[in-house]
């Protein structure tokens, strides 16, 4: 009788054990009812998506689309809390610029240690606030304009001689541009961070390297296969930016962030890198010092520094300009900077290569509205390209963006509402920036369940849902202008590229500028002629940023200019 009994006693235990370990769904949001059935939820479907080529943020859209709903739930991680998707527009606006229940999550904060101790770490207050004060100065007109633009144009000069050089050498076949628009970005956000204080650049070895080489030094392939063009050692400390980056995609994405970085943070060549950081954000802060006390602000670094000292004297304490978290803060910028402004680059270069009329319809938008440079045989310089009203490359980089999202992420710091739903503290809330109403057609919303913030605000436009949402159609941002012309209006339809509210991506400004310039000097010099279907596509991968898998080019030189 014993053994039937203890048989009973434990397969019931296990049974209960089961179902207490199943998803728990939150009441009224809907889901998939399968998943909760599973301990694993919604995981090995998400498993099979990706697997099969699929990414992360469309399969977030495909979720609230088969429901039919602006927001539901998914079960992601076992034995956690759901993740609520917000599948309207109007709604994540609302929680990104409005809602104070809504904070920065705590995954994201574990998995960004790497970055030390630098404001995108921080959750609302004081502390965030007062770093954010720190760079004040630095998206302003007069910095961006003034400091950056004139060092940003050379480098974009820079760029156009070594893709000429290599489609000199390739001679008509495709190469890859990936590490020519991170060399790029690279240069200017190290500019942009220390200014002449540091001398090491990222693109120079490599167009010294490229002149060297002869059309006999390629080997020989088809004419679609690309040509392996080999890459200039980099510095030490340019290299561990790099790599720095490579850790923070391996933690986000981890599902144990804080295990993830204490892993990698044992590793020798980690430690190496952390002491070269050192040394180098150490003799920075030094000659900023100087500067500071020389009266030459120029530098980002040398700003926060002048800031710091302003706060100081304010409230009667010693400035901290030789503190870990200066150096932390400053360094996150040419870090994560280089990181996504040269995946933008790429992504704009892409679909420029997939649509050529769009590519021509901007070639000829530039050569029209600066055709003094034309006419002179040169490039535009930075302040024509600054002055010049250029909607349609405006339209172009938005559409870009619009269609490259990565996904934003905020965490209930309360019980809340979301659209009538309720939500309890300590969920992950992620706005859904590749689906309904974005590259999706939208689901049906009532708006008696937003928010009173939300039924307030002033909307923004939507697309119109009757032509494909998923194609690249810069004419969507364009609106007509009482004389014939045509203007682009940021707010004509839902994006997320940069995220919105207080926590927006700071470095927006910069990022503009830098795409803008570029990818102007390199259409106005060159054809971006097909590619094979094999080297294009336009899959990526999610991570700090949404970076393509593939960046390859084929270019024509086409501008009789003199650089």
């Amino acid at each position: 009788m014993a053994a039937p009994f203890v048989f009973a006693f434990v397969s019931s235990a296990l049974y209960l054990l089961y179902k207490w370990l199943l998803p728990k769904p939150l009441q009224g949001i809907p889901y998939n009812a399968e998943a909760a059935k599973s301990l694993w939820g919604d995981e090995r479907t998400l498993a099979r998506y990706l697997s099969a080529g699929g990414e992360f943020s469309t399969w977030l859209g495909e979720q609230c689309s088969k429901m039919g709903s602006p927001v539901c739930q998914v079960f992601v991680q076992p034995f956690k809390l759901p993740w609520i998707l917000v599948a309207d527009f109007h709604e994540a606006q609302d929680i990104l610029m409005r809602r104070p229940e809504f904070d920065k999550p705590q995954f994201l904060i574990d998995a960004l240690q790497g970055l030390g101790d630098f404001h995108a770490r921080y959750k609302m207050g004081d502390a965030f606030r007062y770093r954010r004060q720190l760079r004040q100065d630095l998206m302003a007109p007069k910095f961006l304009n003034n400091y950056i633009g004139p060092f940003l144009h050379s480098k974009a000069l820079d760029l156009v001689k070594l893709l000429e050089i290599k489609t000199n050498l390739a001679n008509g076949r495709p190469f890859s541009v990936r590490e020519d628009f991170t060399r790029t970005v690279l240069d200017v956000m190290l500019y942009h961070t220390f200014g002449e204080d540091y001398s090491e650049s990222a693109i120079e070895p490599q167009l010294e390297l490229l002149r060297k080489m002869t059309p006999s030094s390629i080997p020989d392939g088809h004419i679609d296969e690309p040509v392996p063009f080999a890459e200039a050692p980099r510095s030490f400390f340019l290299e561990l930016l790099h790599e720095t980056a490579e850790v923070l995609e391996r933690t986000t994405v981890s599902p144990t962030p804080r295990l993830s970085f204490w892993w990698w943070s044992k590793q020798t060549w980690y430690k190496k890198m952390v002491t070269e950081r050192t040394r180098v954000l150490m003799e920075q802060l030094r000659k900023a010092a100087d500067n500071l006390q020389a009266g030459k602000v120029r530098s980002a670094l040398d700003h926060m520094m002048m800031r710091e000292q302003v706060a100081a004297e304010k409230h009667g304490r010693e400035p901290q300009l030789f503190s870990q978290g200066m150096a932390d803060e400053i360094f996150s910028d040419p870090m994560t900077g280089h990181h996504t402004t040269s995946s933008a680059l790429t992504w704009v270069t892409k679909y420029l290569t997939g649509y050529p009329h769009t590519q021509a319809k901007l070639r000829d938008e530039l050569y029209s509205t600066i055709n003094e440079a034309v006419q002179e045989r040169r490039p535009p310089t930075f302040e024509e390209l600054r002055r010049a009203r250029l909607p349609y490359l405006e339209a172009v980089i938005e559409e870009a963006r619009r269609l490259t999202p990565f996904v934003i992420v905020r965490e209930t710091a309360q019980d809340t509402e979301i659209l009538g739903c309720k939500v309890p503290k300590g969920v992950q809330c992620l706005m859904v920036s590749a689906g309904p109403g974005i590259t999706l057609p939208s689901v049906p919303v009532d708006d008696k369940t937003r928010s009173l913030t939300s039924k307030t605000a002033k909307p923004w436009g939507k697309w119109d849902e009757s032509r494909d949402l998923r194609l690249f159609e810069p004419e969507r941002w364009l609106k007509p202008r009482d004389d014939g012309g045509v203007e682009f209006d940021a707010t004509s339809g839902p994006q997320l590229g940069f995220g919105m509210g207080t926590r927006q991506c700071w470095g927006r400004r910069l990022a503009q500028l830098v795409v803008r310039t570029v990818i102007a000097l390199v259409v106005w010099e060159f054809e971006m002629m097909e590619i094979p279907d094999e080297l294009g596509g336009y899959a990526g991968i999610d991570g700090i940023s949404r970076e393509p898998v593939k960046a390859f080019a084929r270019l024509r030189k086409i501008a009789p200019s003199e650089i």
